[in-house]
C-alpha cells in the first residue's frame, strides 16, 4: 500500500506519515494520480455549505484526526487498488466532497482479489 501527496508544506508531508503508519508516503508534484481520477476540485463556497463536509469533519475529529487548514485542499482524492500485471483497477472510490473515504470491507475485498486472476 502506498499514499500520495500532492503538495509538501514544511512539516506537512511527515505529519501526515503518522496517520498512514508503516506505509509510504509519496509526493505527486505533477499530480498525476490526481489527473488520473479526473483533476477534480470541490469550490470554497460549495464545499463549506455542505452538510456532508461537516459530518465528515465531525467524524474525523471525533476519530482522533486533527487537520489543519494549510494548503490546497480542494483537490479531491480517492482510492485504487490496482491489481497485478493486466488485472487492472479492482477498486475505484474517488471522493465526492472533503472527507469521503472508502468503505474498508470494498477495498479489502478487491485487495484479496489482487493476482487470483494471473496465469500460473
Amino acid at each position: 500500500m502506498h499514499a500520495l501527496v500532492h503538495e509538501n508544506l514544511p512539516g506537512e508531508l511527515k505529519g501526515f506519515q503518522r496517520y498512514w503508519k508503516d506505509y509510504p508516503v509519496y509526493l505527486d508534484e505533477e499530480k498525476n494520480f490526481f489527473k488520473a481520477l479526473g483533476d477534480r476540485w470541490l469550490g470554497i463556497i460549495s464545499g463549506f455549505t455542505s452538510s456532508r463536509v461537516w459530518k465528515n469533519v465531525d467524524r474525523a475529529k471525533n476519530g482522533g484526526y486533527k487537520g489543519n487548514l494549510k494548503g490546497e485542499g480542494r483537490l479531491l482524492g480517492g482510492v485504487l487498488v490496482v491489481g497485478k500485471g493486466d488485472e487492472g483497477v479492482l477498486a475505484d472510490f474517488r471522493e465526492e466532497v472533503w472527507g469521503d473515504h472508502a468503505d474498508p470491507k470494498d477495498i479489502l475485498e478487491a485487495c484479496k482479489k489482487i493476482g487470483k486472476n494471473q496465469e500460473k
